[in-house]
């Protein structure tokens, strides 16, 4: 699943010259361009297909491989909708330039950044010294902090997405790592779900919102 940060984005690829693959030169929006995706989904999900049944009151097997993909699909929905990462992922980041000393991250709570690299037109990397940075976990989101005296990444070779930035992103690799609201909201939505058979990101059932609202994030700030 790939996702924007900025309105009025500029997808990766706009600006190539098909045939040669070559840049064309022009000049960048202020607000650049960020996408990111979640190259490495979690091992499991936050809440078992035992917890889902009793929740909603299902006694039979008829319907469990069903109930599963919902739990996959309605997880994946409250990620989007608060803005979080439940189960540990990795995610990479891909911006047009590096906006400055700081660098927020999507999809928190953030766990550690696993690379920064700059890429040419190949897409071959060029991997940023990971002495260069600090990385701040706490809060939300995480952030990316250059030391003092130190040169920011720097790319001559391509305008557009050619700084990546990898990381690893959730609460922990188990089940209970994750707050417990964040759970009972993802068994409210899923028993919803069952029932009418319909998922809305943008729209999780009322009963499921008052808990999922509790950790859900507003709109990251792209400097």
């Amino acid at each position: 699943m790939t996702y924007g940060l900025a309105e009025q984005e500029l997808g990766f690829g706009e600006g190539l010259a098909r045939k040669t693959g070559r840049l064309i030169s022009k000049a960048l929006p202020s607000h650049g361009n960020r996408v990111w995706e979640v190259t490495s989904g979690p091992a499991i999900e936050p809440i078992t297909l035992d917890e889902v049944k009793s929740f909603s009151g299902i006694d039979y097997p008829d319907h469990d491989d069903m109930l599963e993909g919902f739990i996959e699909a309605v997880r994946g929905a409250a990620e989007e909708y608060t803005g979080r990462a439940f189960i540990e992922q990795t995610v990479q980041m891909k911006m047009d330039y590096w906006p400055r000393t700081a660098v927020e991250l999507p999809c928190p709570p953030l766990i550690s950044v696993t690379k920064i690299v700059t890429l040419d037109e190949d897409d071959a990397e060029t991997e940023y010294d990971s002495d260069n940075y600090y990385v701040i976990t706490e809060g939300a989101p995480g952030k990316i902090v250059l030391k003092k005296s130190v040169t920011a990444p720097r790319n001559t070779v391509r305008n557009y997405g050619g700084f990546l930035i990898e990381f690893k992103a959730g609460y922990g690799n188990a089940a209970s790592d994750v707050p417990q609201a964040i759970c009972n909201g993802i068994k409210i939505w899923v028993g919803t779900t069952y029932a009418t058979r319909v998922i809305d990101p943008k729209k999780p059932p009322p009963e499921a919102r008052a808990f999922l609202d509790l950790y859900r994030l507003g709109t990251l700030i792209i400097r």
